[in-house]
């Protein structure tokens, strides 16, 4: 790969970043797969609630960036056209997210935080991802069969200018509201807690900063695809080789300086993905186990370990969410908390699809797991 400016400062950036995100989910226990299983199985919307904050946030500190020039790919390069794979993936991946009791970050800072069921479900991440590589030349032929949008985002559209403004609007008013009743806002005693608004916006921010110093925003899903082609080429390097998906370019584009390509995959080597993703995934793990042992909450026992029905169920899980992300091209990371600020067509299909997917792994939960 050619070294793009600022590969260095990148790494760090990313790695410090992921520690302040695994610090603040921790204490917040900020977890989009508890959102969606409390909307659909207890009726809660709080969290919803909170969802729509960072991502409105999030939407106006990107256009304040993209009009100060300090964003120079707008949309990044890792947003690409909608097709049906965006839903069903979606779907794949609701599922696995209540089933594994976290997503992508969800699984990182409660793992990091000692818990024994989300290690499972990381290691069910990685066996997902090596998974979908052997599914890959037939999920893209599928995936370029069923194209929905070669438009990246609704304001691209015929007309579409007027959308971002009017949801913006929209959404304020919403949020004004809320903030007027008190909607936003639990109250709590534990020890370090962090406010969901407060990680709302933090979340916001450092979005922005990811976005500003390396020209995309945050996503992990495909990290954990490269963590699953270094494992691969270790074990099975003549397997390796042979797989299209390991080979693929996620994206390759012209950097705004004009001197090196922002290009990166699922392969096992170091590139923007590398530098950008695998760093965010470490550094989210360490934030959380940092901040469990200054709360004297990590505890790792073999003894913790869940029964044998629970850890299938997150071990499945994890495999379902890997495979989701790679069907639909990316994570609820990146599609809700960084592609829906956008307006992306990607975001907005991915979001029925995981809005279906969860309801559905919520009764699957329902009759599997929590029967009496």
């Amino acid at each position: 790969m050619a070294e793009q400016p600022g590969f260095t400062h990148i790494v760090f950036l990313n790695l410090l970043i992921g520690v302040i995100l695994g610090i603040v989910f921790h204490r917040s226990d900020f977890c989009m797969a508890g959102m969606f299983r409390d909307m659909f199985l207890f009726k809660q919307t709080f969290m919803v609630r909170i969802i729509v904050l960072q991502v409105v946030v999030t939407m106006i500190l990107f256009l304040i960036a993209k009009d100060l020039r300090l964003i120079q790919l707008y949309p990044p390069p890792n947003l690409s056209f909608a097709s049906s794979g965006t839903l069903i993936g979606g779907v794949v991946f609701g599922m696995g997210m209540v089933l594994a009791g976290g997503c992508v970050i969800g699984t990182l800072y409660k793992m990091g935080a000692g818990s024994i069921p989300s290690v499972i479900a990381f290691g069910g991440l990685i066996i997902g991802s090596g998974l979908y590589a052997e599914l890959h030349p037939l999920w893209k032929h599928i995936t370029e069969k069923t194209v929905i949008s070669r438009a990246i985002l609704l304001p691209q559209l015929p007309n579409g200018r007027f959308l971002l403004p009017a949801v913006l609007f929209t959404a304020s008013l919403l949020i004004l509201r809320w903030v007027r009743l008190g909607m936003l806002s639990q109250r709590s005693y534990a020890e370090g807690y962090i406010l969901h608004w407060k990680t709302a916006v933090i979340v916001s921010v450092l979005n922005l900063a990811v976005y500003i110093s390396s020209e995309t925003p945050l996503a992990v899903s495909t990290g954990y695809a490269k963590m699953a082609a270094y494992i691969e080429r270790l074990l099975m390097p003549g397997h390796y080789e042979a797989l299209s998906f390991f080979k693929k370019a996620s994206f390759s584009v012209p950097h705004p300086a004009g001197n090196s390509m922002i290009a990166g995959g699922p392969g096992a080597q170091v590139d923007h993905i590398f530098i950008t993703e695998v760093t965010l995934i470490a550094g989210v793990v360490l934030g959380a186990f940092i901040s469990a042992v200054s709360l004297k909450e990590f505890k790792w026992k073999i003894c913790n370990f869940p029964p044998p029905r629970q850890a299938l169920s997150v071990l499945s899980g994890g495999i379902l969410l890997a495979l989701g992300s790679r069907m639909a091209g990316g994570c609820n990371v990146k599609f809700i908390m960084s592609g829906l600020p956008l307006l992306s067509i990607q975001a907005l299909l991915f979001l029925a699809g995981i809005s279906a997917g969860a309801w559905m792994g919520t009764h699957l939960l329902k009759q599997w797991i929590i029967k009496k």
